[in-house]
């Protein structure tokens, strides 16, 4: 009987089969992991990117498991098509930058993607962290090495001469500037705060206070430890400049608002001429060569440990205009368009459709929410699915955003959908402005008018071939009634029949033992994932994940043999999958799933979106661990 379904169901995906083929000859779908460094230290950043390329729909992205690493960022969604020779391909991409925990080699797997209603699994990404040379810091500030001439401009001052004051010297030559691009801007405007060190001495240093920025929604322009130090002239003297934060603001209130310092802590070192001359007794590039190579005694040496911070700097915030608001301001400050589109004009009283609103632009995209849409009376709307793409490394941060309304007509006929307004200060000309989509007009037709004739005549001849395909196609299907009632028969039958026995051999005869009913209740024969896909098509998150969390600890106690008695956890299901022979991207998936189900049972808001990703991750790990052999 097995073998009869089996065959039924190798023809019945012959014909997709074929089309998958056929597609991928002319654009190969790809799911790529990739990391921007192979090797750094520790307290470094390292930024992470998944791309899907030539793919018609993403349906689902499931993250490796950051084990032993912090997410300091993502994800970020991105999307393109590129041409090369001709070739036009479309890509996806997701990306994180995380910071590792700690030295040594990292493998992140676990990785996958639903795309085209397959899944498709990343390549794990490795990568080694070393231990860091200074302090175990982000920010060591290093000098260089130049030529003679530039050394002796630029570090002339590493020497501590006789009678010089050691507090002053280090005060002229070590600071912290912050510049910002406005003093004066309005609420919801951008300004750019830049935190520098500027130093024309030897020293290690390493931020201790970040600058925080209170009544500002914050995004960091750049990753300061991947920006190179550079040199800076200031009153006629060559200075080391270090990044150490440089972040685009925007202001959420009026008045005046004061930046917080910045703080850096500093182990100066200084040549001290006199005793170090008795030793070399040569020129000063010699001197400073020796110096940076730590070739000289320590007795030449003077060590100063020293703290400073920049300056508080304030900023003028101005409030928006009360005259002339718009009833559909909502905040949003900056350059900005919208439109709307929809997947489909007509539609059926028993189907939906997606309108999605679209805001493009640039400004201040965080506090950017769904526009006000006066839906009529004869749509169901639901709540809207949000995405954005948006590039934050350019001031002011430019991009869009969707909103995705699912809407159902409860009536037949054509129904419009009014143009929805988005209001915004444009603070370039001080003055507010008004967007408006086109109206939106929906033809809801019954069902049977959509499906049956799509407005042609039937003939006799016609009708008569119809009803010999539907009595055809009833018989297939009474057919197939039998066959699945016989096997369902098959399957279960013994639990209400009578009393069950367990056959055992012993001393090389046989015997009979009574047993439990439940003992003789094939786990897998049924759907393990029947009552979870029942909470999910009921959307009872608490539920769902209730019903998972059994279901994946049933099957995986069945599956993998665990021995009675032994204490089922998360740890042992886990060693027993590396001990059958499961790859690490089958671990992973249980460790992301079995995290899930802990963290809703103690979410008092589920995410109902996100059932249907989690069932179809459960369904594929299920799947794969059949499968193995």
């Amino acid at each position: 009987m097995n073998r009869i379904g089996k065959y039924l169901l190798q023809f019945a995906l012959l014909p997709f089969v074929f089309c998958l083929t056929a597609r991928e000859g002319s654009g190969q779908v790809k799911a790529i992991a990739s990391a921007n460094k192979n090797i750094i230290l520790q307290d470094e950043l390292i930024k992470l990117q998944f791309n899907i390329e030539n793919a018609d729909e993403v349906q689902q992205f499931v993250p490796p498991s950051f084990k032993g690493c912090k997410i300091v960022e993502g994800p970020h969604h991105t999307a393109g098509t590129s041409a090369i020779n001709g070739v036009v391909n479309n890509y996806v991409s997701f990306v994180y930058i995380i910071q590792p925990g700690g030295p040594g080699n990292y493998s992140l797997s676990g990785a996958s993607a639903k795309i085209n209603n397959r899944r498709f699994v990343f390549n794990t990404i490795r990568f080694k962290v070393n231990q860091a040379k200074h302090n175990n810091n982000q920010y060591n500030f290093q000098s260089q090495r130049y030529d003679d001439v530039l050394q002796q401009n630029l570090y002339s001052d590493y020497i501590l001469r006789k009678g010089e004051d050691i507090h002053n010297k280090i005060r002229q030559n070590l600071f912290i500037k912050v510049d910002v691009n406005k003093n004066h801007c309005y609420e919801g405007e951008p300004v750019v705060a830049t935190y520098k060190l500027y130093t024309r001495l030897r020293s290690e240093s390493k931020v201790s206070k970040r600058p925080s920025f209170n009544g500002f929604s914050v995004y960091d322009i750049v990753d300061p430890s991947s920006v190179p130090s550079t040199i800076e002239t200031l009153n006629g003297k060559d200075f080391n400049v270090y990044l150490i934060r440089k972040s685009q603001l925007f202001p959420l209130q009026s008045g005046i608002l004061e930046l917080d310092p910045a703080e850096v802590e500093n182990s100066i070192s200084f040549l001290s001429a006199e005793k170090a001359m008795k030793d070399k007794g040569a020129h000063l590039p010699e001197l400073l060569r020796s110096f940076e190579s730590d070739d000289v005694s320590h007795e030449g040496i003077v060590t100063e440990n020293v703290n400073i911070k920049s300056n508080p700097l304030a900023v003028t915030v101005k409030a928006l205009p009360a005259s002339a608001k718009p009833s559909s301001f909502n905040g949003a400050v900056g350059d900005f368009s919208i439109e709307a589109t929809i997947n489909k004009n007509e539609i059926t009283l028993n189907d939906a459709a997606v309108l999605r609103i679209i805001i493009k632009g640039e400004g201040n995209f965080g506090i950017i929410n769904a526009p006000a849409v006066h839906w009529p009376k004869d749509i169901e709307a639901y709540e809207p699915e949000i995405k954005e793409d948006v590039l934050r490394t350019v001031v002011p941060m430019r991009g869009y955003k969707t909103f995705a309304f699912t809407v159902m007509p409860k009536r037949t006929g054509k129904i419009k959908i009014a143009p929805v307004e988005f209001s915004y200060f444009d603070p370039q000309v001080n003055q507010y402005k008004t967007a408006k989509t086109d109206s939106i007009f929906i033809n809801a037709v019954p069902a049977a008018q959509k499906n049956l004739y799509n407005g042609s005549a039937v003939t006799e001849k016609e009708n008569t071939k119809i009803k010999t395909n539907r009595f055809w196609i009833m018989g297939v299907a009474a057919g197939l009634l039998v066959l699945f009632g016989f096997i369902l028969f098959r399957y279960i039958r013994l639990p209400f029949s009578a009393p069950a026995a367990k056959v055992v051999k012993k001393d090389s005869r046989l015997e009979t033992m009574p047993v439990n009913q439940e003992e003789l209740q094939p786990a897998f024969l049924s759907n393990p994932l029947f009552r979870t896909r029942l909470m999910l098509i009921q959307q009872n998150g608490q539920g769902f994940y209730s019903e998972l969390g059994k279901a994946l600890w049933n099957y995986m106690n069945e599956r993998l043999q665990i021995p009675p008695g032994t204490h089922l956890s998360k740890k042992n299901i886990e060693e027993q999958l590396k001990i059958k022979g499961f790859d690490d991207i089958i671990i992973a998936q249980f460790q992301l799933l079995a995290q899930q189900c802990e963290v809703a049972l103690y979410t008092p808001v589920i995410n109902e979106a996100e059932m249907q990703s989690v069932y179809d991750l459960a369904e594929d790990l299920l799947d794969s661990i059949s499968k193995h052999s």
